[in-house]
């Protein structure tokens, strides 16, 4: 049996996939490009799915923007501005504030020691009992100015105490490829930003969170300890410079510290208490039953799904909550996110937008955590499985039974498995939340792809190209075709097919060639068997060789002929018609004319690749084959142009005019056959239904040895068709039964007496 080569390529390069697929999630070797192509899907994933409103109108992002830059530029200067932003904000009611702002070191208007002179002075004034003059009062008065001017720490410290709602950030340095340093004294006011409950499990650097290094940007304690929790402000910046994560958990020293956005989020539960993380889990606790638990990959990091680009959170000028000019409800009972929204600094990329401000990240992890919308990636198993099945699907198409069918098939069957795994993964996206590498299946496909065409073309290819070289010199050209598209019909070995086969012989060929010369014989035998093998193809047959000067056609193979009898009988009347013009050209040029018999016989025989493994020939065999060969030898001796099997007359249908001959026994074939005289089509057919009769009354005379009656029929048949060759036989045969009268158990059937 031949190996099918495009399947076992296809299986191979699945199997290949596969192994490096794990190789690389595994981290035994890298593969270039394979992740930076799965966060282009991602991003494309967005992009197809479009920006969607929030939920609901609970987050606002107050924007220190470039109207304020333009309107308040002290805003972005001072803390004692920032401080009456926060008192302002706090007026409105929110339900907490975020200041995605780092407060790590001291304003420093005036140097320290020139601070703390000033101070000495001013209590030195202060201290004086007796009564001051004007100027040590306008003195007093100025250095008292001057140390409002620098206590912006202070006051910030104080508009936050006073707001009781406001989360601060903070900034760790966080290394995640390798293990970081061992914990460090946790800075004053950083217990605010830990997670309610932890449990610390002890696992390996892959399932553990990343850990932050000695230090970390957190606000002055004065200000941390005034505000009502912390939060990371850490985002995770892919190989490609883009945001799509941010850390979940951050570990020091077994301490779980959490996001920003989800510190603010927590603002609505009314306790930070009620978030937990146990190390390596793949959720976050968040609200118990109220809310779903976030989910987070084994290192604690989450996936965000972004709504939409810059704005599509509500955003309101800082310059207008310092003015006085928002309405209470735009900010009551609402989550403020604060944070530069101008063009200068604090701009991420993101798959909406490519310059986000970051405190719409924040803001998006809030919204996320709130709705239970945090992104899911599929297990490394789950992608597996997806190239198993890819991969089977892809190797099913290499199957002969489907390349076999139109040569199509298998293009468009791999492009619709591509769009299928890319509408699951966008559907399973959308809707579910859960992200489906792209990359790796989307290369296994490629890959076993190339690899089933690449072997197609190597080993089919050359095939097929064999077998265009082999039938286009035996069938017309859109056979060929059809025959490539269904290779698997000439494989080596015979099914067994009902079909029709025609011989046709030139009668008395081995006289005419002793006397002609060979190089005419051979131009007069091109000459003839040119034609024939046109008319073959013309009628929907193979010609399945030439044996000297006969001609073997098949009818109804290596393709499905419906009406293959009726195909073989044209292609004999159109033989007989053909050989009538050329035997005119043949007297032109000085040659001898030539007669033609031709015998059609249908019925079940074994068609396809006989031979060896090496060599072999298209063809059929069997007994019905035989038999058509007889036909061929009886013509000359009935002297019928066309002799054709009972088989061929009862399927050839009415469009013919046959008559029955007689019953034989052919040579090397056991039983009898009925044999029938292809008269000619009924529209060209020149014996008349009462010649037809007198006919079959003369051969059923015959039959029953009753010699007076059968001679009778006949004679008046000669008389009016004297080149009746059938008549004219049976005429002999009467007459020589006369003198050599048949046994008592004679059955009128004829024995062939040569081949």
């Amino acid at each position: 049996m031949r190996l099918n080569a495009p399947l076992i390529a296809a299986v191979l390069a699945t199997l290949l996939c596969l192994g490096v697929y794990w190789g690389h999630r595994t981290g035994a070797f890298r593969v270039p490009l394979l992740d930076r192509l799965d966060l282009d899907a991602i991003d494309a994933m967005f992009q197809i799915r479009g920006a969607r409103a929030p939920a609901d109108d609970r987050i606002v992002i107050v924007g220190l923007d470039e109207r304020t830059r333009r309107e308040a530029p002290r805003l972005f200067q001072l803390r004692e501005e920032q401080a009456k932003l926060i008192d302002a904000i706090a007026a409105l009611q929110p339900a907490a504030i975020g200041i995605d702002v780092l407060y790590s070191s001291p304003e420093i208007n005036l140097p320290g020691a020139v601070v703390e002179e000033v101070r000495r002075a001013a209590d030195a004034l202060v201290a004086k009992l007796e009564l001051k003059t004007p100027q040590e009062a306008a003195a007093e008065a100025a250095l008292r100015s001057v140390i409002d001017a620098v206590s912006g720490d202070e006051k910030l410290a104080a508009a936050v105490a006073r707001a009781g709602n406001v989360r601060l950030g903070v900034l760790f340095f966080v290394e995640t490829e390798v293990e970081a340093a061992g914990a460090f004294e946790e800075p004053a006011g950083l217990g605010g930003a830990r997670y309610g409950e932890t449990a610390v499990v002890e696992q390996p650097f892959e399932r553990r969170p990343p850990r932050a290094q000695r230090y970390a940007l957190v606000p002055l304690a004065p200000i941390a300890e005034a505000a009502a929790g912390l939060g990371a402000l850490n985002v995770v910046v892919d190989n490609d410079g883009d945001v799509r994560r941010v850390y979940g958990v951050v570990e020091q020293g077994g301490r779980y510290y959490m996001p920003f956005g989800l510190a603010m989020a927590a603002a609505v539960l009314g306790d930070s208490a009620q978030l937990s993380y146990v190390t390596s889990e793949t959720s976050i606790g968040f609200g118990g039953d109220a809310f779903d638990d976030l989910e987070v990959d084994e290192r604690g990091i989450a996936q965000l799904d972004f709504l939409g680009p810059a704005g599509t959170f509500e955003h309101v000028s800082a310059v207008d909550v310092l003015e006085g000019r928002v309405a209470p409800e735009v900010l009551a009972d609402k989550l403020v996110f604060v944070g530069r929204t101008d063009t200068a600094q604090d701009r991420y990329a993101t798959p909406f937008d490519r310059v986000m401000p970051g405190v719409e990240i924040h803001a998006t992890l809030a919204h996320n955590a709130l709705h239970g919308e945090l992104l899911r990636r599929a297990s490394p198993y789950a992608t597996l499985l997806a190239i198993l099945l890819l991969g089977v699907a892809l190797s099913s198409l290499q199957l002969r039974i489907v390349r076999g069918q139109r040569s199509w098939y298998v293009g468009v069957g791999g492009l619709l498995v591509v769009l299928a795994w890319l509408i699951i993964m966008q559907l399973l996206f959308a809707v579910s939340g859960i992200i489906l590498e792209l990359a790796a299946p989307f290369v296994s496909i490629v890959i076993i792809t190339l690899a089933a065409l690449t072997t197609s073309l190597a080993t089919e290819g050359r095939e097929k190209a064999q077998l265009r070289a082999a039938f286009s010199q035996y069938v017309q050209k859109t056979v060929v075709d059809r025959i490539l598209d269904h290779p698997e019909r000439v494989r080596l070995g015979g099914v067994r097919r009902e079909l029709t086969v025609l011989f046709s012989d030139i009668r008395g060929f081995s006289k005419f060639a002793e006397k002609l010369d060979p190089q005419v014989l051979s131009e007069l035998l091109n000459d003839y068997l040119t034609p024939m093998t046109e008319l073959v193809m013309r009628n929907g047959g193979m010609l399945d060789k030439y044996i000297g000067d006969a001609v073997m056609a098949v009818y109804g193979a290596p393709l499905d002929l419906p009406d293959h009898p009726a195909c073989a009988c044209r292609t004999a009347l159109a033989m007989q018609r053909e050989m009538t013009a050329l035997n005119e050209q043949f007297r032109a040029r000085g040659l001898p004319e030539f007669a033609i018999g031709v015998g059609v016989n249908s019925g079940p025989m074994s068609v396809g690749n006989m031979g060896s493994q090496a060599r072999f020939d298209y063809t059929v065999l069997g007994d019905a084959v035989n038999l058509a060969a007889r036909l061929e030898g009886l013509t000359k001796e009935y002297r019928a142009a066309v002799i054709v099997g009972d088989s061929t007359r009862n399927a050839a249908g009415d469009e013919f005019v046959f008559r029955e001959l007689d019953l034989v026994r052919v040579t090397g074939r056991a039983g009898t056959a009925r044999i029938f005289e292809l008269v000619e089509t009924a529209e060209r057919s020149t014996m008349s239904a009462d010649y037809l009769a007198a006919f079959a009354r003369g051969l059923a005379a015959y039959r029953n040895a009753d010699w007076d009656d059968a001679e009778h029929e006949l004679k008046a048949l000669v008389a009016k068709r004297p080149v009746d060759g059938p008549a004219h036989v049976l005429l002999a045969r009467i007459q020589e039964l006369r003198h050599h009268p048949p046994p008592p158990d004679w059955d009128g059937v004829y024995e062939q007496r040569s081949k």
